[in-house]
């Protein structure tokens, strides 16, 4: 940012293209396809078809045909993925350095960093871990929305405010959360126990790495109620306070 007061363009414009974004990747999976066929490619584990498939048929809607569509939506989404992993590699070398420099100081390297955050990407590959990482982030990325929303209805009662705007939209992000998070960990738990004799160890070890982070997630997530019902009351403790005072 050359200045503070771009901060809110940049940012906003950011998260309204990114609902729109998503809003049009919705739209290809429940419209653009349709139900059957949506079966056919996901059963078929053509997940990624989907969304090509999909704006495919968005596109014939306005003269561009099925021959062109289709490779450009693969295009498309192959050039939104580059850029997401390249992302995730680039984040990851920079945690490592800023938690393991100090005590392993060939971390602080660039390349040294990016080859460790490869073998830990092939890991998650290769322990079938991979298909969780979107709901164990989403969840994460979730509890930062509610605490940043926890934040904001806080600040609203310390001024007086009507905070119901931002409560509530806290409270029910934070019970889906917390749903998903539950969810999750349950059914991957429960398939490492149940089926470990048909399934590969490979697949078992990514189910006991995805449950245990699932369980994390939600030990945190409660951690966040109790703060957030501590702070509450305090803030309404203030308020009755003030109140008495005048």
């Amino acid at each position: 940012l050359e200045k503070e007061v771009d901060a809110l363009p940049v940012g906003g414009g950011a998260m309204f293209l990114e609902m729109f974004l998503a809003t049009i990747a919705l739209l290809t999976a429940v419209v653009g396809v349709g139900g059957a066929q949506y079966v056919e490619l996901v059963g078929a584990g053509k997940n990624a078809g989907v969304f090509a498939v999909g704006l495919s048929n968005f596109l014939t809607h306005i003269g561009i045909p099925t021959g062109f569509g289709l490779p450009y939506a693969s295009v498309f989404l192959v050039l939104m993925a580059l850029p997401i992993m390249y992302l995730d590699i680039r984040f990851m070398r920079v945690a490592s350095a800023e938690f393991l420099g100090d005590s392993i100081p060939a971390m602080r390297n660039m390349h040294v960093g990016s080859i460790v955050a490869l073998l830990l990407s092939l890991l998650l590959i290769w322990t079938g871990f991979w298909s969780y990482i979107w709901i164990l982030f989403g969840s994460s990325n979730q509890l930062m929305a509610a605490l940043a929303l926890l934040l904001v209805s806080l600040w609203l009662m310390s001024k007086g405010k009507n905070y119901q705007w931002s409560f509530i939209p806290f409270i029910f992000m934070f019970v889906t959360t917390m749903g998903a998070l539950a969810r999750t960990s349950y059914v991957v738990i429960k398939q490492a126990i149940t089926q470990a004799a048909t399934l590969p160890s490979d697949k078992i070890i990514g189910n006991y790495i995805a449950g245990a982070l699932g369980i994390v997630l939600f030990l945190a997530a409660l951690y966040l109620a109790y703060d957030a019902v501590r702070a509450i009351q305090a803030r309404l403790a203030e308020g009755r306070a003030e109140a008495a005072a005048d």
